[in-house]
Formats: C-alpha cells, structure tokens, sequence
C-alpha cells in the first residue's frame, strides 16, 4: 500500500465527515409582509429588526463568505482553519477592522454533530498569542493563549449547547468549554515584532502548531491534530440567496431587504442557537413575525408592494443612524476618544449592539483581551478627513499602560485599510520600541495625511491616509491595565495641521 493511496483515503474519509456535519436544510415557504401592517408598523418593525440581528446578520454572511462562497478570496469550508500568513492589507476586503500587526488564523465552525479540539504547542519566545472564539451575538466565550492561560502545550474541548454523549477521556474539567451555540467563530492571532524574516519563521511554526478540529477527526488520527494541508476544503450548506455573494460587505453594500432576508435566515438557522432564556429576544422575535421574519419561512423580497418596499428602506436607514449615534454614546469618552470597553456592555441594547456591528462586526471586544478607541474627530471636534493634514504625538514616558502591546491603524469610512504606497497601516509599540519610528526630546510625533510628508523625518513617521473623505482610527491596546478599561489614560488627540 503506497503513501499516496494512503493519502487520498484518507483524505476521503475526511471529507465525508465534513459533509456529515452540515446536511442540506429544508427549503422554506415564502414569505412577504403582512397586508394588514401600515407603512408606519413597517418602518417601526424594520428599525426593531435591523436593532435586533445587526450582529447575528453580520454572521451568517460571513460565514457564507467563508465556508461557502467557492468563487471568493476567503473560502476556506466548514470545520477548516485557513491561515493568513502575511499581515493584513489594502488588498484584502472581507473583514473590517482587522489589525496590520498579527497574523491571523481562523474559521467557522458547527458543533451540531460533535464537539470541536483546540490544540497548541508550547510557545518559546514569549511572543503574543491567542486564539479566541464567539457566537453570532458576539459573545466571546472562549480565551487562550499568553495573556489568558500561559504558553504550555495546551488542548481544549468545545461542546455544543445541547450536546449530550461521552466525553473522550484526559480532559481537564477546565478544558471543557460548553459553547453558547451551535455555530461559532474562532480566530488565532500571532503577533510579530521586528517584521524581518526570522520573525515571520517564527510566527508561522506557531500558526502552523495550532490546530482546531471535529473530535472525530482528532481521534482517528489517534488524538493529534490533522495538518492543516490534509484536511479537505468541504463547502456548507446553510441556506443562502443569490445576492449574498454581492454583499459581502455589508457596510456599504447590503440593501434593506438584503438585511430582512439574511435576518429571516438566522431566525432559521438552527444552528445559530437562540438566547431561550432571553424575555427580550423571545418577546422581539414575537414583535417580528409579520415582517416576514418567523420560524418556518423566508422573507420573500419580491412580495412586498412598492409602499411597502419603501417602507422598509426608511426604517433601515433610520435605524442605521440611530445605531451609529447609540454606539458612539455608549462608549466611555477618553480625553476625546471613543473607548470600546465590554466594562460596561449590555447584551439586551440592541440599538448599541447594531451599532457596534456596523462599525467593526464582532464587537464589544472582551476587555480581558484588548479594549478600541476609536478617532473620527479632532482635538476641536470636527470630523476627520483625509483632505486635512494631522498630528498626533505620544509622550514616551507615558505610553498606553498595556500589558501586551498597542497598534495605532487607520482605516477609511467602510473599516478598511487605505492603500497606500509604502504599505504602512498602523503604527506599533512593537515597532517604536524596535526604533524604526524617530522620537525626538521624549515625543513620538506621527504624521497623519495622505502626501508624503517633504521633511525625511517626518517621512520616516508617516501613516497615511486617503486623498480625502471621512476615515477613522481604532486604537487597539491588547492586554489593557485599568485605565484603558475604564477610560481614565489620557489618550492623545489628532490636531488638524490645516
């Protein structure tokens, strides 16, 4: 029996075992909005959805994108990692708000069939690592890596929310992770520091040392993880429509009914395991149901009626708005910076919540693991734009207190990084503390603006910024100490240079 025979077996049985863990779900009846509503009702039920399943919404196209989406950059199918090797980039346009200072790995994963393991090797270096995973509503249930659980070979089970059967044995109680719902997202991050070739080595021996698999995947490969070459790019097969592969980015492309459609099925997904405790979920699911939005069926687009349809473009823009001011409010003011710090968060305001997802989906991060501030206006209140030229300038005896490091990106007005001839995004304490930033009597002076600064130290300090229009920083500060969870360091501002 040769090794290639071997392999391709192997790789078979694999792939039907991805199949096995997402079936094709039943088609459903459609459904329009109920006759009887008067457009106000309509305007009044889009604006209450839209608050709702923002985040949930954000979910399942995404998820689409990556597991299911063949034709896109992102595919990676069901139950697989995929890794991104490089930092991300300008080039890259499927996920807002990333960093340009990890690496990253990750994937969507179905715990409906199985539990999932999550293995990693021991980490040497003492460089920053973390893998963490949520659920559709952005709750971050599960947290390891340097700043949570050390840099020990470490391996985890996650459980389903109704998974019952026998656990495989060795595992710590403490290793046991009983996931909110039935889907989840998990992600790796890897930082890397100097930026020359044997920091990325070591960076990517690490990614590749992590493994997050289906139990019975681990198991028959006598409970080691699967390389990630092996393992077989399997598409799911959660419901989807035609459109869902143009609105990828949902900032600037999902219409209002794109919206009620993605909203219907979530509410039909089975696997997006609802909140049963939740009086205010059940009792807005309730409110909903003559939207179209129920158990049973899918909102059906082209059955709404022109006033109807035009009632549904006004309560989603309408809501769009009042989520973004609701966002901004709820956030703590840091010497003019908006502070995004789960201290505070309250999973039942969905207006916030809606907010945040479309901001940067996946929010509120888990101040455990790193606290956003967030920039859209100068030291004078006016909002940011990159026909201005800006400063801002850090004082290096009193530098973000983290315990981790800080990233200081830009993005433009849809969350993305702005391309850039130097490919610069962000800003490090990584970097600075590596020297390749000047700093002069003690202050780091970053140049912030879209030409080429003419003076070469100014050059040098450069973060570029698009030709003109709105654009936004999102400071991210990892392993935060108390004043950047509650608000209290001094953060300093953009001044408008003209």
């Amino acid at each position: 029996m040769n090794a290639n025979w071997w392999r391709h077996a192997r790789a078979a049985v694999l792939a039907v075992a991805c199949l096995q863990a997402n079936a094709q779900p039943a088609p459903l009846a459609p459904a329009g909005i109920d006759a009887r509503l008067a457009p106000a009702q309509i305007e009044a039920l889009t604006r209450r959805a839209y608050f709702w399943g923002l985040q949930q919404a954000g979910f399942y196209e995404l998820r689409y994108v990556f597991t299911q989406a063949e034709q896109m950059p992102a595919y990676r199918g069901i139950n697989r990692l995929a890794q991104q090797r490089q930092l991300f980039s300008a080039r890259e346009r499927f996920a807002t708000t990333p960093n340009a200072s990890t690496l990253y790995s990750g994937g969507f994963f179905d715990l409906s069939g199985q539990p999932v393991v999550v293995t990693s090797p021991r980490v040497e270096d003492g460089r920053y690592w973390s893998i963490q995973a949520l659920d559709q509503y952005a709750d971050w249930f599960f947290m390891a890596g340097s700043q949570f659980t050390g840099n020990a070979p470490q391996r985890y089970l996650i459980v389903g929310p109704n998974w019952r059967g026998t656990l495989p044995g060795g595992f710590r109680g403490t290793e046991v992770v009983r996931a909110p719902s039935d889907a989840f997202a998990i992600t790796l991050r890897v930082a890397v520091s100097t930026r020359d070739a044997a920091d990325f080595a070591a960076a990517h021996r690490l990614m590749d040392g992590v493994s997050v698999e289906p139990l019975d995947r681990w198991q028959r490969n006598g409970g080691q993880p699967v390389p990630l070459a092996e393992v077989p790019k399997q598409p799911a097969s959660y419901r989807s429509f035609p459109r869902m592969a143009r609105i990828a980015d949902l900032a600037s492309s999902m219409t209002a009914t794109d919206y009620l459609r993605l909203a219907s099925l979530v509410i039909n997904d089975e696997t997006l395991t609802q909140r049963a405790d939740s009086v205010a979920e059940r009792d807005t699911l309730r409110a909903l149901a003559p939207l179209g939005l129920r158990k049973g069926v899918e909102f059906d687009p082209a059955r709404l009626t022109p006033a109807q349809r035009s009632a549904v473009q006004k309560g989603f823009a309408a809501a769009r708005a009042e989520a973004r001011a609701a966002f901004s409010a709820a956030q703590i003011d840091m010497n003019g910076w908006k502070l995004q710090s789960s201290l505070f968060h309250d999973s039942n305001d969905y207006k916030v919540r809606a907010g945040a997802a479309d901001i940067a989906w996946g929010s509120p991060v888990p101040f455990q693991s790193h606290t956003i501030a967030y920039a859209m206006a100068d030291a004078q209140g006016r909002p940011l734009d990159g026909a201005h030229r800006y400063t801002l300038t850090l004082d290096m005896n009193h530098l973000p207190p983290v315990t981790e490091f800080w990233e200081l990106p830009v993005y433009d007005d849809g969350g993305y990084f702005v391309d850039n001839p130097i490919d610069r995004y962000s800003v490090t304490s990584y970097q600075v503390a590596a020297g390749q930033f000047a700093v002069k009597d003690g202050k780091l002076t970053l140049y912030i603006q879209h030409q080429r600064p003419t003076d070469p130290e100014q050059a040098r300090n450069w973060l570029p910024l698009p030709a003109k229009g709105p654009f936004r920083l999102a400071a991210r500060f990892y392993g935060p100490t108390s004043p950047l969870v509650d608000g209290s360091y001094a953060m300093p501002q953009l001044v408008r240079q003209e």
